[in-house]
Order: structure tokens, then C-alpha cells, then sequence
């Protein structure tokens, strides 16, 4: 099915402007031909400079009883609503056209993906591939190759939900474009161009699958919305899925709180409705204007239902939609407890002046005041004379009188000195800048800490056959398998010469136990015969 290219430092095609679909299966088993099923898809579409483009995702109902949930975390319950393969076929199809197909560890996707199509008559052929875990191996010196070790070590992140499909893949396509923007020396694209591949039938079914989920700081619903697939044109859900969904919802709100438990039931009916992060986002943000509605529906938003519109929106995301109403209530507190607190402020005139500082004193906490009284701290005056009875009586009463654009001044620096507190320094402020911006510089690594484990040059095919291949049948009991897959594959490797770059010469064969060293076959295609070598070796 795949034709495999590589990522080389020779020159060839600049890998930035390719489309690469990184994918990833989980599945029921190991061996197709024993009776193994996907169970999982995940499918990011990138370019190769790191932009996300489409990103698809569904469980796969295998169409027999998954008894290895333990490893995927997939069960028999989850998959009961979901399509089969047959209807997800033409999806899955199309979201691999055209683009590099990426796997870590790409016989293991292909055999699955071989075994899944057979069954529906359906043979791609030369499809353009791209093993990763071959390319690190290749490119890095450091022992441990499986994809949590290999993101980590170039992404300097622990991919947050491994034996998820889409986890996976998103996690190896953050590596990928890492990879390649990042490399001490250029990386290119040797292969075979993005194809389109044949079409079929396509149903936007889907079941997508919300893992490690957790609370954080912005609570349950933010990890599950982020865990669904951002879909380029999403499907729109299942109505039924939906209103059990936001039945769900309603109950597990009306505490004021989501726990884990409903967190899980939640992911549970997204699942099941079809939700993307794009359609889940439209049922949270609908689900609040209706209580906002409710709530406005006298007129008065009381202080209780405020809160529980803002509990309800920070589980949902959706605090813009409550803006404006804790903004006006953010704004009763200022004026009850902002730093002119106390103070009453008398205006003598209808000036626009006056009513500027009124405007400015009232939000800041103080009071207006209609007559003299003993609690009156500031007269301001503007466009009276000066025998006013106002004024007069402020005189006596040894009030400031002062004209607006004095008072404003005044107002300003009470507000400035009661707001900083008692140790307010701006020039201490500056230096705290000034101090983190030096510390930050000086911490900074000059190059990624991953460039140290970056090979003096990419292995040869027979360097690669004694380090990786060789070795493993060797000393198989010390092995750090990388592989989802332990049996054997017959093996090629034709390594092109450079006196005779059109004829390469044929290593004998070479039983290997799982993984993709394929791809192999293709490195150290450093003649202008490259090409046609790969086309030879692969089909």
C-alpha cells in the first residue's frame, strides 16, 4: 500500500510546503489476519511547516467483542454506537489523499489499513509514506524510540493522551513539525509526491473519543472540548446524542459543579452525538444564553443567578457570553468599595465639566451628594457665582471648593495613592521587569537540549541493519521494542552504488521481527537514481 520516503539532510524537496496526514490506529489486537479490528482513528492533517489544516477522529466499532480495553482504554460499550469501518471508509480515504501518510511504526498502520479495505475491495496502491520511528532512529543517537520518548525528547512535552488515536496523532505531528523546523541541519522530503487517492462513498459518521480527561484550572469541559477533533467542516451531530447530552449537562450543573465521574459520562454522549470541538463549543454556548434568557426573564439578574451563570460559564467556556453582566456587576463593586469609598461629593453647577469629575468620582467608589451636609468631603463648583449659598455655606464650614479640572486632580491622586497600597514604587516595578528579562536570558538554552543526541551523520542502510536490525535478532531479550507488532517480515534492502547509481546491487534478504525498516530501503539515495530505486524497492 505505501511507497516509503524519508527525511533526509541530502537536498531534495523542502518538506515545509508538503501535506503530511499523520495517522494512527488503535485496534483489537495484533494480527489482522488472525481476526484483529481498528477500533480507533486519528487522523492530523498538516503542512510540513506545522499548520494544522483538518483533523478527523471516530472510534470504529470492530464488529466483535474488544477484550484487550486495557491497553487503549476502548470498550465493548463505547463502541456499540459507533460506525463501522464500511461507513467510515470514504472519510478516512479522503483524509489521506494527497498527503504523505506518517505513522511511528507504519507497517503496523498499513496491515490494518490493508486487511480493513481488502474486505470492503478496495486496494490503494503507492501511497506516498513516512515512518517516523525509522527517521529517528536515523537522525538521533539516543536509545529509546518509542513516540512518548521521542515527543518528549524534541517537543519537551509528555503527549497528554497516548493509546488515543488522535492523541497519538497529535502528539506525532507536533513532533513531526518540530522536527523538521528545528533540526541542527536541514531535513528534505526523498519520495514519492502526495497522491490523491480513490474515493468512496463518504457518511460524516462519526464517534469521536474525549481521554485524559482532567480538571485543571479551567475545568472539566475545557479538556474534553479540546480533546475532540478540530474538523475543518465537522459533521453536524445526532440530535438524539445531543438532547441526552444536554440533559446531562443540565443535571451535572445544577450543583454548580462538573466532578470527574460526570466529566466521563459527558465525554461518553459526545461520542455518541458526533460532537467535533467546534459543534460541542455551539451546544455549550447555546445551553448558556437560554439560562441567560431565563434569568433576564423578570428583568433583574439577581446576585445568585449571576453566580450561577459564571459557575456555569467557566465549565463552559463561554464567559463571553456573560461579559456585560459581570462587567456591570464588576462596576457596583468598584463604586461600593473603590478606593474614593467615603468620600461625598457635592456639585454646585450643570456644567459637562462637573458632571465629567462626578462621572469619574462615582466609579472610583464615592457619592453624590445633594445639599451641605457634615459627610461632604468636595464641593465642585463651575459656571455659579461666587455669593452662591452653596458655596457660601462650604466656606463656613471649611469644605474645598475647588473648579472641576482641580477636583479631577485631586480625585486622581487619591486614587492613585489608595490603590498602589502603603509600599507602592514604580521604579521598583521597572527593576522587577528588568531583573525577570535578564534571568530569563540568561537561562535560555542557545540551541534545543535534543540537538545533543543529533547524529554526526544519518545512518547508512548497513549501519542501520547492525544497529537496529542485526541487534534486535541478536540480543531480542534486551531489546527496547518499539513495535506493536511482533511478527516477522521478509525484508529487502537494495543500497544504491555510487559508480552505479541505476543498478543498485541487493543485500540478501532479512527476517526481521516487526517495525518499519522498509523505509530503509530508501535511505541513502544520494544518486540522481534515487527515485527510480525507491519505485524498485517498495512496490
Amino acid at each position: 500500500m505505501f511507497v516509503r520516503g524519508h527525511l533526509t539532510r541530502q537536498p531534495a524537496v523542502d518538506p515545509r510546503g508538503l501535506i503530511f496526514a499523520v495517522l494512527d490506529l488503535e485496534t483489537t489486537g495484533l494480527h489482522p489476519g488472525q481476526g484483529s479490528r481498528v477500533c480507533e482513528v486519528g487522523i492530523v492533517r498538516m503542512r510540513g511547516d506545522g499548520v494544522v489544516l483538518d483533523e478527523y477522529s471516530t472510534l470504529v466499532n470492530p464488529e466483535l467483542r474488544i477484550t484487550n480495553d486495557d491497553l487503549h482504554g476502548i470498550t465493548n460499550a463505547e463502541v456499540r454506537y459507533a460506525p463501522t469501518f464500511r461507513e467510515v471508509a470514504g472519510d478516512v480515504l479522503a483524509y489521506l489523499s494527497d498527503a504523505i501518510v506518517v505513522g511511528h511504526n507504519l507497517d503496523f498502520e498499513e496491515k490494518f489499513l490493508v486487511a480493513e479495505f481488502g474486505r470492503l475491495g478496495v486496494a490503494p496502491q503507492r501511497v506516498p509514506g513516512l515512518c517516523t520511528l525509522v527517521t529517528a532512529r536515523i537522525q538521533l543517537d539516543r536509545w529509546g524510540y518509542r513516540l512518548d520518548n521521542v515527543a518528549n525528547l524534541i517537543t519537551g512535552e509528555w503527549p497528554v493522551a497516548l493509546h488515543s488515536a488522535l492523541g497519538d496523532a497529535r502528539a506525532l505531528a507536533a513532533t513531526l513539525a518540530k522536527l523538521i523546523a528545528t533540526a541542527p541541519q536541514p531535513l528534505y522530503w526523498m519520495g514519492p509526491p502526495p497522491a490523491p487517492l480513490p474515493g468512496l462513498p463518504r457518511t460524516g459518521i462519526i464517534a469521536p473519543r474525549a481521554v485524559a480527561l482532567r480538571k485543571g484550572t479551567d475545568g472539566w469541559l475545557a479538556t474534553l472540548t479540546a480533546r475532540l477533533p478540530r474538523m475543518a467542516y465537522p459533521p453536524a451531530p445526532r440530535p438524539d446524542g445531543v438532547r441526552d447530552y444536554r440533559a446531562l449537562l443540565a443535571h451535572a450543573l445544577a450543583d454548580g459543579r462538573i466532578v470527574g465521574d460526570e466529566a466521563a459520562q459527558l465525554a461518553l454522549l459526545a461520542a455518541r452525538a458526533g460532537l467535533t470541538q467546534t459543534t460541542a463549543r455551539q451546544v455549550h454556548e447555546e445551553f448558556l444564553v437560554e439560562a441567560r434568557n431565563r434569568a433576564e426573564a423578570d428583568g433583574v439578574v439577581t446576585s445568585a443567578e449571576l453566580r450561577e451563570l459564571q459557575r456555569a460559564a467557566k465549565e463552559l467556556a463561554a464567559s463571553h457570553l456573560i461579559s456585560d453582566l459581570e462587567e456591570a456587576a464588576a462596576a457596583n463593586r468598584a463604586r461600593n468599595t473603590g478606593p474614593l469609598k467615603g468620600w461625598r461629593i457635592l456639585p454646585v453647577g450643570e456644567s459637562g465639566r462637573i458632571t465629567e469629575v462626578i462621572d469619574y468620582a462615582v466609579e472610583h467608589g464615592a457619592r453624590v451628594a445633594v445639599n451641605l451636609t457634615k459627610t461632604v468631603r468636595l464641593v465642585v463648583a463651575d459656571g455659579v457665582a461666587e455669593g452662591h449659598p452653596q458655596l457660601a455655606k462650604a466656606h463656613a464650614a471649611g469644605v474645598d471648593v475647588l473648579a472641576p479640572d482641580q477636583a479631577r486632580k485631586l480625585l486622581e491622586s487619591e486614587v492613585d495613592r489608595r490603590s498602589g497600597g502603603l509600599f507602592a514604587d514604580p521604579h521598583g516595578e521597572s527593576v522587577a521587569t528588568r531583573l525577570a528579562a535578564e534571568q530569563a536570558a540568561a537561562t535560555r538554552p542557545a540551541r534545543p537540549e535534543w540537538h545533543e543526541y543529533w547524529r554526526p551523520h544519518e545512518l547508512t542502510p548497513a549501519e542501520y541493519h547492525a544497529r537496529f536490525v542485526q541487534r534486535r535478532d541478536d540480543h531480542w531479550d534486551d531489546w527496547d521494542d518499539d513495535s506493536d507488532d511482533d511478527t516477522y517480515h521478509e525484508i529487502r534492502i537494495s543500497v544504491p552504488s555510487a559508480a552505479r547509481p541505476t543498478t543498485p546491487a541487493p543485500t540478501p534478504a532479512v527476517a526481521k521481527k516487526g517495525g518499519c525498516l522498509s523505509a530503509v530501503v530508501l535511505f541513502g539515495g544520494l544518486a540522481a537514481g534515487v527515485a527510480e530505486l525507491a519505485q524498485r524497492a517498495l512496490t
